[in-house]
């Protein structure tokens, strides 16, 4: 299927770019920061952004419109994170609908084969690390606060173990639709290996509710798939081994997870407190940031480590609302793509990717980060040309 896109620059060109964009994603951020940049510019210099700015649909407009919102609110409360971000999310939203307008669907199937081959190698660094052969990575050559150390817990190349935890959550579920969509033994062993691998990282993050996400995660899976029985008696299995590692104190960093839900619970409490002040229109992201102090016994934290709370307390009730069109046309995306069995499989596994960003967002809000949200986007956004295949009788059965 020939496009625009395909007229200025060669497929198998994108195609290379992609791939290696992808690559750097598993690289400490500074390096993903600087390939995206790079490839950003070749990228825009061949054309391939302009589209990327008006649609039919109105909800390149919603987005624009709310960036342009973010920009104004923060400017008025002097969040100059706030600014820099929403310039981020400006680069973010050119680059992601070039990429949902672009991507071809089989192409989708080489990203996840080389993200997985990646989580594996990430899981050897982990290993390293966890036994103390290797360090973590440094990044006080950017800022003195950024050379926090994490004590008995890793974070391969992700800058922070919850990052790590949310990108093996997600490397754990596209180990079970790579283990579901083989037929072939031998390779359902090596997915099954890699996914066992990802799956005891976890206890190296020290992520209290990962395994909470997994678990409910791979429900979301199998009953989109249509595997109801199967979901349930995933369910009570792995509820029943979450329970038995509770219970033998293998479960990672039990002894402080009370202390954990009334630090959480303080983060709450301020952020409910400025949300009264500002509940409209928010001061922009990371407000959360702007104003903890301001308020007598206040925690201070980045986030509000919610992604119920967060956006809210950001963006206000105004700024949310601007979403609502985007977020609509998405849900119509994926109704639309439960009508087409064919494509039931990566239904499975985008709807399992939006349970684990909309679970660990009960307790955190690690998707607010340039390489979860990523890898997030890279496997979700492909859904229009996917439905355009399927309708065209293009989309592969097996």
């Amino acid at each position: 299927m020939k496009t625009l896109s395909s007229d200025r620059l060669p497929w198998d060109l994108q195609a290379l770019l992609l791939m290696i964009l992808l690559i750097s994603n598993f690289f400490p951020f500074y390096i993903t920061v600087t390939v995206m940049t790079v490839i950003f510019i070749i990228l825009g210099g061949c054309g391939l952004f302009r589209p990327s700015f008006t649609d039919n649909s109105g909800v390149m407009a919603a987005f624009w419109i709310f960036i342009a919102y973010n920009i104004s609110i923060s400017l008025v409360y002097q969040n100059w994170l706030g600014v820099l971000i929403s310039f981020g999310f400006a680069i973010y939203l050119i680059f992601f609908k070039y990429y949902f307008d672009a991507i071809k669907p089989y192409f989708v199937e080489d990203l996840i084969n080389v993200s997985l081959i990646a989580s594996f190698i990430l899981f050897i660094f982990a290993l390293l690390e966890h036994f103390q052969f290797i360090q973590e990575w440094d990044y006080t050559f950017i800022s003195e606060a950024m050379g926090k150390q994490h004590a008995d817990r890793v974070e391969a190349t992700f800058f922070n173990p919850n990052y790590y935890a949310m990108m093996l959550e997600f490397f754990i579920i596209i180990g079970l639709y790579k283990l579901t969509r083989t037929k072939k033994l031998r390779k359902k062993l090596a997915f099954a290996f890699i996914t066992l691998c990802n799956l005891s990282a976890i206890f190296f993050t020290g992520a209290r509710t990962s395994f909470m996400v997994v678990v409910g995660s791979i429900v979301v899976f199998y009953y989109v798939y249509g595997y109801h029985k199967q979901a349930l008696v995933s369910l009570g299995l792995m509820v029943l081994g979450v329970l038995g590692l509770m219970v033998t104190d293998l479960f990672p960093r039990m002894d402080s997870l009370s202390w954990a839900l009334g630090d959480r619970i303080h983060i709450w409490q301020t952020a409910l407190r400025a949300l009264r002040h500002n509940y409209l229109f928010g001061q922009g992201p990371l407000t959360y940031l702007q104003v903890w102090n301001e308020y007598p016994g206040g925690k201070s934290t980045i986030h509000s480590h919610s992604i119920y709370l967060d956006p809210l307390l950001s963006y206000g009730i105004v700024g949310c609302s601007i979403l609502f069109l985007p977020f609509y046309r998405f849900a119509s995306l994926i109704n639309t793509m439960r009508k087409h069995p064919a494509l039931r499989l990566r239904l499975a596994l985008i709807c399992s990717f939006i349970s684990i960003v909309l679970l660990h967002g009960l307790l955190d809000l690690t998707i607010f980060w340039i390489q979860t949200s990523f890898l997030f986007l890279i496997i979700v956004l492909p859904i229009k040309n996917m439905i355009q295949e399927a309708e065209a009788g293009l989309y592969p059965e097996k």
